[in-house]
This record gives structure tokens, sequence and C-alpha cells, in this order.
């Protein structure tokens, strides 16, 4: 039973390098050190799953050679997780013509109706269209082989739902990616996931997100066999800010594959 993924975007909302910013010639030729907007791709023998389609999604579909999906999963409906979803048209397309299931929270999903007006209706679509199959989501969920359980996670002035991948009730893959803590009762149910993937945005505190000590103490916390930190700031040169993480415990970048099972 297979279960892998890949970090199609590991940046924070403005993506590293950022417009107007100057670096050093060393940071911009380490390619880990160049950011995308924060998503993964999860593949297993029965399911291709996007959380989120930023808005360098296209880009990034491209980059690691993809193209089917069965559904795209939401966090939540900040620009940076959701301005690339009329991209999906083509997966439609690679579809047969049919609508891509949509998972969203109620308050994302009239989010999405809200941005995507010309395409969540009832049909019919003209071809080559985005046709989204909206699917609310209020507790756990299936796609394939795979158990979705979302989690709320407090981020500033909203709520992201946190997914908790599981495979013959093996926990998998839990992916956090905007929050600025994890609640202790969810701590307790994802202990011991066999992967993390946790919000670690820059060393010193801010208000939505969790800093670098924080998550560090959330990693420990949870336990996981392995833990990657995402949407990350230009404040990590990769491989100097590596070098200072305990085992166990690294940055992640776009285009690493992670194979879990």
């Amino acid at each position: 039973m297979s279960f892998s993924f890949i970090f199609l975007g590991t940046g924070t909302s403005q993506g590293v390098p950022m417009i107007g910013s100057e670096y050093p010639p060393a940071f911009l030729a380490n390619p880990k050190n160049h950011r995308t907007r924060p998503s993964i791709f999860i593949q297993t023998e029965k399911a291709k799953i996007v959380i989120d389609t930023t808005p360098d999604f296209r880009t990034q579909m491209l980059r690691e050679k993809l193209g089917y999906l069965d559904a795209v999963i939401f966090t939540h409906s900040h620009a940076d997780h959701i301005m690339g979803l009329d991209d999906c048209r083509r997966v439609c397309d690679l579809r047969g013509g049919t609508p891509l299931p949509v998972y969203a929270s109620e308050r994302t999903m009239q989010d999405l109706r809200r941005v995507f007006n010309y395409a969540f209706h009832e049909g019919p679509w003209p071809k080559g269209y985005f046709m989204p199959e909206p699917r609310i989501v209020n507790g756990p969920f299936e796609i394939g082989d795979l158990q979705v359980t979302p989690h709320l996670l407090p981020h500033g002035k909203t709520m992201t739902n946190g997914d908790v991948f599981s495979q013959n009730g093996v926990k998998r893959l839990a992916y956090f990616s905007d929050c600025k803590e994890i609640p202790t009762d969810v701590i307790d149910q994802v202990k011991g996931v066999e992967v993390a993937v946790l919000d670690a945005l820059r060393y010193s505190p801010h208000l939505t997100h969790m800093c670098l000590d924080e998550a560090l103490t959330a990693a420990r916390r949870i336990n996981a066999r392995e833990t990657w930190f995402t949407h990350l700031t230009h404040e990590y040169d990769h491989d100097k800010a590596q070098a200072e993480l305990p085992a166990g415990v690294a940055f992640a970048y776009d285009g690493l594959r992670i194979k879990v099972a």
C-alpha cells in the first residue's frame, strides 16, 4: 500500500524571492531558497490529491509533470491558497470533461463561490471551463483509499483545516500549513503520525503563524517519525538554517518528494 507526496510549494504568501528585495548571490544560487506558495500533491494507488491551489499552481504542476487529479482539498480561503483554482480547467479535461471534487469548509466554500462565481453553478459549463463539484467538509471523509480527518487550527481571525491522512487506520500524514498553534486536543489525536508537515513561518513570533521555536515545540509534542517545516519566508537560508535543526526535523523545499509507505 503506497503513500507519497510532493511539496509543490513551501514559501510564504509572497513567495521567495520577494518582489523588490535584494539577495546575496549565494542565496539565490541555491534552488532550495526559491519557494513558491505552499501546497502539496498526495498520491496513493487509488488517489491523486492536491491540497490548495496557489497562484503558482500551473507552474508547480508543470514542473512536477502532473496532470490528473481525483480531488482538491482546501485548508482555507486566503489568496495564496486558492488563486490557482481556475487552472483546474485542464484537470477537468483530463478527467474526461467531468467536474472535479472540491473539498472545503462551509466558510471557505462560500469564499470560493464568491471569487469563482462563474464556475460554481449548476451548469452546464462551456467546454474547457473549470467545473467544480463542491463538497462541504464538516467531518472526516474518504477519497480513494484515504481517510481524511480535518482539525480546526487558529490562524489569526480565521480558522484553517489541518488535515490528517490515514490508510487502513494508519496515520500517514498530518498537514498543518497555516496556524498560530496546534491545540492540545489536536496534538493528542495526531501523536505518532508517520510524517508531520508544520507551519514555521520565520524566526521571530508572528500573529497568525507559528515561528520556528513554536514549530519545534509542536514537532516534539507530536513526535512524528519525521517532521518537515513549510510556509517559509526569506529569513531562512536553507542550508545554513537546516544545519541548526535537531535530528528528525527539516525544512522542506519545492519539489521535495517524500515516500511514506
